[in-house]
């Protein structure tokens, strides 16, 4: 279920195709390795990136982020298990991630906030995916 919530919501707002659906699968592999939501949240501050991952949460312009700074975040090894987890080369991991995760951590964060007290990730992925279709159908 997540992954179907995780996919509608990037799907709709990242228009589909081959590298955005390995990114989907990617950053889901990832997450769930991680702890979520919250353990992404937690690695980004314990990693003095705070200031970027808040600006994807935010509602102004998102950070960038490098393949480095990706690479300091998750580690080489949780990279490549997850990237080999979903059948994604190795090499092209790192700049999926750098490219598609501000994206969907933007748009999992409708209203600019995070409930870090009450978060899992399903029930985020269903507010971003609640946000995502309000927008489609109004």
């Amino acid at each position: 279920m997540l992954g179907n919530i995780l996919g509608s919501v990037a799907s709709s707002v990242l228009g589909g195709g081959e590298g955005q659906n390995k990114a989907i699968q990617l950053i889901q592999a990832l997450l769930q390795s991680q702890g979520g939501v919250q353990g992404l949240i937690e690695k980004f501050q314990q990693g003095g990136l705070e200031q970027i991952v808040k600006s994807w949460i935010g509602n102004g312009e998102n950070l960038p982020i490098s393949v480095s700074q990706i690479f300091d975040i998750f580690g080489k090894q949780n990279i490549d298990n997850a990237a080999e987890e979903v059948g994604i080369a190795q090499e092209d991991a790192p700049n999926l991630l750098s490219e598609y995760l501000p994206k969907i951590v933007d748009t999992l964060s409708p209203n600019g906030q995070l409930d870090l007290a009450s978060l899992d990730t399903g029930a985020l992925l269903q507010q971003g995916a609640k946000a995502v279709l309000g927008k489609l159908f109004s």
